[in-house]
């Protein structure tokens, strides 16, 4: 065929005509021509041409010129001869494409060709096509611009061309506005190359540039081509770089090598090895890195000069780095057994300067991870170094920002590796950082870490760390560390610091709740230091009186401070208005926010926080979520940075939390998740206490599975931390639904996979889990006469109470278990109020006293300067013991005692005892539990008479029985022989809410269901009815009322009949079951 022909012919004229030592590249593609049986297109090299002379004749090719025929491409003239079947997909559009774009130097080029005086036609039809493109070639020259054949030969005749065509190159490579046209410069390229004729040294610099920063793999090959044009004398590195990247583009590796090799041997200066370096690293070639990498040490010793190898490392994004650095080091480790040294110190010391070099990137992307397992790798080739280990840890504290979470683990975990090992300190510099960093993440135990090595290194604190140091420590409760380093700033710098770290000493105070301490530090401000109290110092008084609920003390020093030069500000008004928030106050509270705006203060997040608590706590949700609403479009008050006790970072998101809270706790699943979607949509962030709120509801609606579902997936997902409360939370559902082996395999979760500490709270469920686990163990393995020992739960009060702190009151957020006492209170009297309730049940009279003992010590101990007055919890707890033991006496007293107690609690502000209606709404059932005790002791003393009165005297200051209070006092009243008024109260308190014995189908069934749906709460759910014990007693006063045919009891019946109807009713038509309660209650019929 003729392509193969004139391939053979390229092939073979090599050995004739003399042409430069490099490789032809040749393109097969077939030509339309070809199928026509014409070679006329066919671009033969130009040595064939010159060696055959092929004749023109010029009268033909002179009328031709004159007479040019209609421009066309030859596949147009042959009918577009393509057979496109025997093309790959692109490749007839790219020969369209080439003939279509064929450039003006090659049409000359052919055309000077054709002027040869020697020529050889393959066929009858190749003079025709010759000719043709010959007039075409003219005719399209005519069109174009710059320079034709005829301006190349004017002048001064050929002396000029050279000149002209090198001003022809440098205009199409420095063309403006535009790409140039590589192949055209190529070809011009060519053009000069054959003619003999010098290209600029800047040209060919410029040239070697655009072709290898090009993509195209046209012009990465002629990168090549043109390298190999340079003598290797005139080779500079410049032609190196171009073209050591140009190979790498075209993944050539091993030419870049070679390349890289040949440049290093003869000349000086920056070549490339920076590309090939970053080539070799990014794509894990350690082989071809290394051999740089010592090249480069090797120009070092001889030149004493370092060319930039990292400069294009550095390029590298450092999440890829990371794992680049990883491999080097592995890479490193294998050659540890290399057969020489020299190879063994290389391949060490290019992991290491790469580890070194990924670890000074600063404030950009990585995995800590990566970086953790990169540490580790490393020291399989050499041991921690304090350098590598602080630079790691600075790489991480560049980018640990709020929420970047993962980066602060990192450090910290960092510097306490740099801290275990030996020989290894850390300087000021980074104390000074992992100071900041653990007071940011309030991590007190980073704190302590670095106080102990500023100490025992450094054998001093310095100035700027007091602070810092304090309030870290403050906010942790730790008031005897922040009081040692009161003293030693003090004694080092002068009273001029003890202004400034004083409030610490406060702040210290007020988080471990401890009034009488506040007072005494702030007394110490004015007498002591002779210092003016300020506002601040002030309101952290007020809100430690705040956080136990001292309203009077919180009073009288509100009026204390109004007194003073210093007037109280918007912050320590919303302290008030938290505090009688918190007791559901809501008159008191309002009164403040008016005097307030009365007073031209501006509205603060605080203030609608404590108004929208009120509202909820007193019953009036839908003003609450109004004022929640208005409060979207309300100007108000940004908080104050660290306010003692507003320490949410979300401005808005407390108050929409308490609508949630207050929705969860009533068990409203569906309001709850109404409300997140509202949030949601009106852009208010959650934060852990909006998701504290949802687990909440769902665990009061027996799914602890969803709730951890929310605590193990989507508050990870959304970036929220757990904390103690959810876990707290969590556990609770579990013993709702009877799992106590759950909670203790939560609580194992909690101190393994988390940082999190224990808190009362969660101590609390686990003493009632390991409890149940005692129960279920004694019913199944213990005899009839054995005593009930919670061997478990004993163990767990004995560890907890070698632990307890007042540290532990130091976080502000919500808790579970403390109930309507102080927190200074509560977090410890909730473990022994539960084991007195469990002794008194099992009629462990002796351990009820041995508790109460220890809760006694318990209490000098962390309050020594406080009259030990036991809580309500702990009286009621006694109380149960009391009747058990049929001391009925000692239940009095501990009944007295619980009133005063509940007077304290309950009182409205200001308000007048011995009026009625005194107690606030939210204490309305304070004293229901301790109530019910009660009542069972006097009826126990046959004092039926005095449980009408105290229940009347009750209800006067303005508490509330709960539906159990009602059961268990018509109970009694119907086993005395009452059975008119209990069948009244009945009627009038209870069985409104009765649906009736047919709501719940099989009459066998009915008493199951019964007990599933009555529970203490049902009075505050509005599902208020008797319980079938009240049932049974209720049959059995009204059974011996029909004992009675005649006379009283007869008119006792229709009394009964006429003023409790529905009670009567419902007693006829209950059941009978052989069951325990019937058999003991109706047994006589």
């Amino acid at each position: 065929m003729i392509e193969r022909a004139a391939t053979c012919l390229e092939k073979g004229g090599r050995k004739i005509i003399r042409i430069p030592k490099r490789p032809f590249r040749t393109h097969r593609s077939l030509h339309s021509k070809f199928w026509s049986h014409g070679a006329g297109d066919i671009n033969l090299p130009a040595w064939w041409l010159a060696f055959l002379q092929v004749p023109i004749i010029s009268e033909r090719n002179s009328s031709l010129r004159k007479n040019p025929p209609a421009t066309s491409t030859s596949s147009e003239s042959t009918g577009n001869g393509f057979l496109d079947f025997l093309y790959p997909v692109r490749t007839l559009a790219f020969i369209r494409r080439c003939v279509s774009e064929e450039s003006s130097a090659t049409r000359r080029q052919r055309r000077s060709q054709l002027h040869l005086q020697r020529s050889r036609a393959y066929t009858s039809v190749a003079d025709v096509s010759l000719s043709e493109h010959l007039a075409t070639d003219h005719a399209m020259e005519e069109n174009s611009s710059a320079y034709t054949t005829q301006q190349l030969s004017s002048g001064n005749g050929t002396s000029t061309q050279p000149q002209l065509m090198k001003k022809r190159f440098h205009e199409l490579l420095y063309a403006e506005g535009r790409r140039p046209d590589t192949r055209q410069i190529w070809q011009d390229y060519q053009e000069m190359r054959e003619l003999s004729v010098t290209v600029d040294p800047g040209d060919l610099a410029a040239l070697f540039k655009h072709l290898s920063s090009s993509s195209s793999a046209f012009d990465l090959e002629k990168t090549q081509d043109l390298f190999n044009d340079v003598p290797l004398s005139d080779r500079r590195a410049l032609h190196y770089t171009c073209s050591i990247r140009a190979a790498l583009k075209q993944d050539d590796l091993s030419s870049a090598v070679s390349m890289h090799r040949e440049a290093s041997s003869h000349i000086q200066g920056s070549f490339g090895s920076s590309l090939i370096f970053k080539y070799a690293v990014e794509n894990s070639e350690w082989e071809a890195a290394l051999d740089i990498w010592q090249n480069y040490w090797d120009y070092i010793q001889v030149y004493f000069g370092k060319p930039h190898i990292w400069d294009d490392v550095d390029t590298i994004p450092l999440a890829d780095l990371m794992h680049r650095a990883v491999g080097a080091v592995e890479f490193a480790n294998k050659r540890i057994n290399a057969l020489t040294v020299h190879d063994r110190i290389a391949a060490r010391s290019l992991a290491l300067s790469l580890v070194q070099r990924a670890l000074q990137v600063r404030n950009a992307n990585f995995d800590p991870s990566v970086q953790l397992h990169l540490l580790d790798q490393l020291q399989r080739i050499q041991r921690p170094s304090l350098d590598f280990l602080k630079a790691a840890i600075n790489q991480n504290l560049s980018k640990a920002l709020p929420g970047d979470q993962a980066y602060t683990k990192a450090a910290v975990s960092l510097y306490r590796q740099l801290r275990g090992e030996l020989g290894l300190e850390p300087d000021a510099d980074l104390l000074k950082s992992m100071l900041k960093t653990f007071y940011a993440a309030q991590d007190a135990q980073g704190l302590y870490e670095v106080l102990e090595d500023y100490r025992r290194i450094h054998e001093e604190v310095p100035r700027s760390a007091y602070l810092p140091l304090m309030s870290g420590l403050a906010r942790n409760g730790d008031f005897d560390t922040v009081d040692h380093l009161f003293q030693e700033g003090v004694a080092k710098f002068g009273r001029g610091m003890a202004s400034g770290l004083a409030k610490r000493l406060l702040y210290a105070c007020f988080r471990r709740a401890e009034i009488d301490r506040a007072v005494s530090v702030f007394e110490d401000l004015e007498h002591k230091y002779k210092l003016e109290p300020d506002l601040k110092s002030w309101s952290y008084v007020l809100a430690t009186y705040a956080r136990i609920g001292a309203c009077d003390g919180a009073l009288a020093w509100f009026k204390k401070l109004e007194a003073t030069n210093v007037k109280p500000d918007a912050s320590a008004y919303g302290i008030l208005m938290g505090m009688f928030a918190k007791r559901s106050d809501y008159d008191a509270t309002n009164a403040l926010y008016e005097q307030a705006k009365s007073e031209g203060l501006k509205p603060t997040f605080e203030m609608i926080d404590s108004l929208v608590l009120a509202q909820t706590g007193s019953d009036r949700f839908e003003e609450a979520y109004q004022t929640v609403e208005a409060a979207l479009s309300m100007d108000l008050q940004a908080r104050p940075p660290r306010a003692p006790p507003f320490p949410s970072n979300h401005e808005r998101t407390r108050m929409w939390n308490t609508l949630l809270n207050h929705c969860a706790l009533k068990g409203q699943l569906d309001k709850v998740l109404q409300i997140h979607k509202h949030m949601h949509d009106v852009g208010v962030p959650y934060d852990s206490t909006s998701y504290a709120s949802l687990m909440q509801s769902l665990c009061l609606k027996k799914m602890p599975g969803a709730a951890n579902k929310i605590l193990k997936t989507v508050m990870p997902r959304d970036g929220i931390e757990p904390t103690a409360l959810h876990y707290s939370i969590l556990m609770s559902g579990l013993l709702l639904t009877n799992q106590p082996h759950a909670v203790v395999s939560v609580t194992r979760s909690m101190l393994q996979d988390t940082d999190l500490k224990p808190t009362f709270g969660t101590r609390n469920n686990l003493l009632r889990a390991v409890s149940k686990i005692d129960e279920e163990e004694h019913r199944s393995y213990a005899t009839r006469d054995d005593l009930f020992i919670p061997s478990r739960a004993e163990a767990v009060l004995s560890q907890t109470l070698a632990t307890l702190d007042p540290m532990e009151l130091a976080p502000l957020g919500p808790t579970k278990f403390a109930k309507n006492q102080p927190p200074d209170i509560a977090f410890y009297t909730s473990y022994f109020s539960y084991m007195i309730l469990i002794y008194g049940r099992e009629k462990l009279f002796d351990k009820v006293e041995e508790t109460f003992d220890k809760y006694v010590e318990t209490a000098r101990r962390l309050n020594p300067n406080a009259e030990v007055s036991p809580p309500i919890e702990i009286l009621s707890a006694l109380m149960v013991s009391y009747n058990e033991g049929r001391k009925y006496s000692k239940t009095e007293e501990c009944w007295n005692l619980v009133v005063d107690k509940a007077k304290q609690i309950a009182c409205k502000a200001q308000a007048d005892t011995s009026q009625s209606g005194w107690v606030l709404h939210r204490y309305r059932f304070l004293l229901s539990l301790p109530l019910t005790r009660y009542m069972q002791s006097l009826a126990a003393s046959s004092r039926i008479d005095d449980i009408h009165d105290t229940i009347t005297s009750l209800r006067h200051a303005g508490y509330q029985l709960s539906v159990h209070n009602w059961n268990a006092y018509i109970q009694i009243l119907a086993r005395h022989g009452r059975a008119l008024p209990a069948f009244k109260l009945c009627e009038t308190h209870l069985i409104t809410g009765w649906p009736g014995w047919e709501h719940f189908g099989n009459p066998m069934r009915a008493k199951g269901k019964i007990k599933k749906q009555w529970t203490p709460r049902s009075w505050e759910l509005g599902r208020a009815f008797p319980a079938y014990e009240t049932f049974v007693h209720l049959a059995g006063a009204y059974l011996d009322l029909q004992g009675e045919a005649y006379g009283k009891g007869s008119e006792l019946l229709q009394e009964l009949a006429r003023v409790a109807p529905k009670s009567v009713e419902s007693v006829q038509k209950m059941p009978r079951y052989n069951d325990p309660i019937q058999n003991r209650i109706l047994k006589r019929y």
